[in-house]
């Protein structure tokens, strides 16, 4: 503890004990008030008891009789409103941010044995006293950095945490149920794209399956979490690849709106894959990671994730919306229409090549542990096809025919089928009645071998 807490602590103490003077326990009580007035960032309601506190203990010790009850109880207010919650002994612990996080951190720490405060009761001059320093908020909206020396006990939890289950929470929702299924037996993995997360659940099919489908995630990282989950469970008998009609095309780590989503898997994959500025996240990363590591246990992080969903409002479920294409506005159609063509307008050789060994490289891996590939081009509306480029989806089907004929893997491909409007949550993705089809066919497969 350093001398400015040990002070501190000392008229603490003063001001609470009976047997010395009323004179020594009001100079005791300066001292905290001059700690106090010294807030910056205490709002004017805390502030305003925390005065009318100082004001009652004043006028108890001025008495002729003193009230201890009284003291006790003002006491334990400013207290509270300091966050000195208990003795100022022991390692020294600043937390910075008003979110989850940071209550979550607090409770943590103080569970910890640190003595814990909260950025707004804190003391500019004793900025520098501090044993480790939490930022739980985005930079910009905490106060004086610049003036903390040791920049090794500053830890940014919320930059830390952003790319896992703040910004991209569906990775994480994705990572933590296959986590629950850890040296488990697991008869399917499905990997895929956005509609595949729609078009193919886990709870439909006929055998225990873990899905890792996600938004956004493209051939490159189906591959490496299919790898990793291998080595999470056992038992795994079919491993069900969802492509997209574009997927060959696509490569998360090129895309403009895509690409910082690749830090999410970058703990388990290792890599940035073709990131531009991949050197200088991932160095980022590890500095923060190792730094965070010294103080806390992998675990803890991520059990963090849990707090996170209770305190998140749950968004609607896509699975439950109803498309009607005829209904749509001309605003929302124009919209959708950049959206494909976006997906449709990716003229890169190299990341179409580099997908075709990536996929040739998974049937492989399955081959070689007894794993039977079945790819899945799931169903679009009538509205999608119309829209969107067919030469990539009969380029990819192409190149599945010739990987199945090569290797003895099947393809089940559902684009052809047509399904109502009704089947469907958005011009691209199905909905709960689109998924049970989907299901239907891919048990037929399972459920006759």
């Amino acid at each position: 503890m350093s001398d400015r807490f040990t002070q501190l602590e000392s008229s603490l103490n003063m001001v609470w004990n009976i047997q010395i003077g009323s004179r020594n326990r009001l100079n005791s009580l300066r001292v905290i008030e001059e700690y106090a007035s010294g807030l910056i960032h205490l709002d004017e309601k805390k502030r305003r008891i925390l005065d009318a506190a100082f004001k009652a203990i004043r006028a108890e010790l001025s008495g002729e009789t003193v009230n201890e009850d009284c003291i006790s109880g003002y006491t334990r207010i400013f207290k509270e409103i300091l966050d000195f919650n208990r003795s100022l002994r022991g390692p020294m612990c600043l937390v910075f941010g008003d979110n989850w996080l940071a209550q979550e951190m607090k409770r943590r720490m103080r569970a910890s044995n640190y003595c814990v405060v909260d950025w707004h009761a804190a003391h500019p001059a004793f900025i520098n006293e501090y044993d480790l320093y939490l930022l739980c908020d985005e930079p910009l909206n905490i106060y004086n950095l610049p003036s903390i020396q040791d920049k090794e006990k500053i830890l940014k939890l919320w930059d830390y945490l952003k790319y896992k289950f703040l910004v991209f929470p569906s990775f994480y929702e994705v990572y933590m149920e296959l986590k629950k299924q850890q040296g488990q037996k697991v008869r399917c993995i499905v990997t895929g794209n956005t509609n595949v997360k729609s078009a193919i659940q886990s709870r439909l099919l006929h055998t225990k399956t873990v899905s890792l489908a996600n938004r956004s995630q493209d051939i490159f990282y189906d591959y490496h979490m299919f790898r990793h989950a291998l080595e999470e469970v056992s038992g795994v008998e079919y491993a069900v690849i969802g492509l997209e009609p574009y997927s060959l095309h696509f490569d998360a780590s090129r895309s403009r709106v895509e690409w910082r989503r690749c830090l999410a898997y970058y703990p388990i994959v290792r890599t940035m894959h073709n990131c531009n500025d991949a050197k200088q996240l991932t160095e980022l990363f590890e500095a923060e990671d190792g730094k965070i590591g010294r103080h806390f246990e992998k675990e803890a992080m991520t059990s963090l994730y849990d707090v996170y969903a209770a305190q998140t409002k749950k968004t609607a479920d896509i699975s439950d919306r109803v498309y009607d294409s005829a209904t749509a506005s001309a605003e929302s159609t124009a919209l959708s229409i950049r959206e494909i063509s976006e997906q449709y307008n990716k003229p890169f050789p190299e990341v179409v090549e580099e997908n075709r060994k990536i996929l040739e490289e998974y049937v492989s891996v399955c081959m070689e542990k007894g794993i039977r590939p079945l790819f899945v081009i799931p169903p679009y509306t009538d509205w999608y096809k119309q829209h969107m480029k067919m030469e990539y989806y009969e380029e990819l089907t192409s190149c599945l025919d010739a990987l199945c004929k090569k290797s003895g893997a099947q393809l089940l491909d559902l684009f052809p089928m047509r399904l109502p409007d009704c089947c469907f949550a958005s011009y691209a993705e199905v909905n709960c009645l689109g998924a049970v089809k989907v299901a239907s066919r891919i048990n037929e497969l399972i459920d006759n071998e």
